[in-house]
């Protein structure tokens, strides 16, 4: 073998192994590494975030706004399906990044005539906006309002749920939504098709 051959096959392998072991990191922290790598305009991502009244941590949905990473959806226990939390909350991180580019406004929970046991909670979008589009599938008979409160817990500052001031989230047992618009970076509030 020739010295440049042995050359382009060290810088090959070493190549290599770099990629493979970002992969790696990766798919062990929860990064959509596929989404995330290769879409620039990616906003949402997953990481395991403390909380507070457990002690534990819990997968929670991030927002990219400006050089933060904002907590915006905690997994709570009341999904359907065999997924893994992980894997339910890049799923969820993917479907966000698509409704942002529709002009993401609201969340909010509906019954599924697909799933009659199960609510799902979902997202408004300004192209869509009375098509509350599945964001994720409850587990039969959990509550669509709770559930939802208890998934923007990241969202809420302050000790209770029902503040509606600043960057705050109101959630009403009142409304089926919750206007999150106002927590996007400006250049996230349009349409981006």
């Amino acid at each position: 073998m020739s010295e440049n051959n042995s050359k382009g096959m060290t810088v090959f392998t070493v190549v290599t192994t770099v990629v493979g072991l970002f992969i790696g990191v990766a798919e062990v922290t929860g990064v959509g590494f596929i989404s995330g790598f290769f879409e620039p305009n990616t906003r949402f991502s997953c990481t395991l975030q403390p909380d507070t009244k457990t002690g534990k941590e819990i997968w929670t949905v991030m927002y990219s706004k400006g050089n933060k990473q904002i907590p915006w959806l905690r997994m709570v226990n009341s999904f359907g399906d065999d997924w893994n939390t992980r894997r339910r909350c890049n799923k969820i991180a993917d479907r966000l990044d698509r409704f942002l580019k529709d002009g993401l406004t609201d969340f909010g929970y509906r019954t599924d005539p697909n799933t009659p046991n199960q609510s799902v909670i979902c997202a408004y979008t300004k192209i869509a906006p009375n098509n509350c589009n599945l964001l994720v599938t409850l587990k039969p008979g959990a509550d669509g309002y709770e559930s939802l409160s208890k998934m923007l817990e990241a969202l809420k500052t302050g000790t209770t749920v029902n503040k509606s001031s600043g960057d705050n989230v109101n959630v009403s047992p009142n409304s089926t939504k919750v206007n999150i618009e106002n927590l996007l970076a400006p250049e996230d509030r349009k349409i981006n098709k």
